[in-house]
């Protein structure tokens, strides 16, 4: 008597839970009603940016050949000078391009103190 009333209550809680799991609502877990989509892999082209900063050739050559503006045959010492302090890099390449004559990385005397022409 005793096993078949722990069977009755084990069968009366069952039927409680099957019945409060098939009242609740149903998990959308964040998607709505829709289900899952599975798309697969993306074609290379259209996982890039496009748009944002990136140029091609061709689009910076065309925006350089509609410029109607020329570079002018000579510029301010001081705006040099400034661009020279402000970009190191600039600085660098000038000084190996013009001042450093065997082109070894390295300065000498004879480099630094070369005539001008």
């Amino acid at each position: 008597m005793r096993c078949a009333a722990a069977a009755l209550c084990l069968l009366v809680a069952l039927a409680a839970l099957c019945a409060a799991a098939a009242a609740a609502p149903a998990a959308h877990y964040g998607r709505g009603s829709r289900p899952r989509t599975i798309r697969g892999f993306k074609n290379v082209a259209l996982s890039t940016a496009r748009g944002f900063g990136k140029r091609d050739g061709n689009q910076l050559e065309a925006a350089l050949a509609d410029r109607d503006t020329t570079l002018p045959d000579s510029f301010p010492v001081e705006w040099f000078a400034a661009e020279m302090q402000n970009n190191p890099e600039l600085a660098r390449m000038i000084v190996s391009k013009f001042v450093d004559a065997n082109q070894d990385g390295e300065l000498t005397a004879e480099e630094l103190l070369r005539p001008t022409y």
